[in-house]
């Protein structure tokens, strides 16, 4: 019995020293890197029906973005969180965090591939 567990026990540990061995895949010598945009899709009120959208807009020399402008409007015309959303997402934006900064105030924190 113990020379089965022993072989049992060299053949285990050889199938890892095996897989340690194995050289790394090749990585591409210059990495993509994705550059993304984010905005805040804040949800006010008690049913959440106030949408808006920040983008960094108010901020001294801050966006002056006039596609990010349209989409606010849109969205500000919606008057709810989830149709917000759904429309962002037709967009391309993705939720990447929530915070509920307020009783009575949600922020999706949207992100989406430049």
């Amino acid at each position: 019995m113990r020379k089965i567990l022993g072989f049992s026990a060299l053949l285990l540990i050889g199938s890892f020293a095996s897989v340690a061995q194995t050289p790394a895949p090749a990585t591409p010598a210059r990495a993509t890197v994705i550059q993304y945009e984010h905005c805040l899709l804040v949800a006010l009120g008690r049913e959440y029906d106030q949408v808006e959208l920040n983008y960094g807009q108010r901020v001294k020399g801050g966006s002056k973005d006039v596609v990010m402008m349209q989409t606010d409007q849109m969205v500000r015309k919606l008057r709810s969180a989830v149709a917000a959303l759904n429309y962002l997402s037709s967009l391309g934006w993705e939720c990447i965090g929530v915070s509920a900064t307020l009783p009575e105030q949600t922020s999706y924190l949207l992100r989406r591939a430049k």
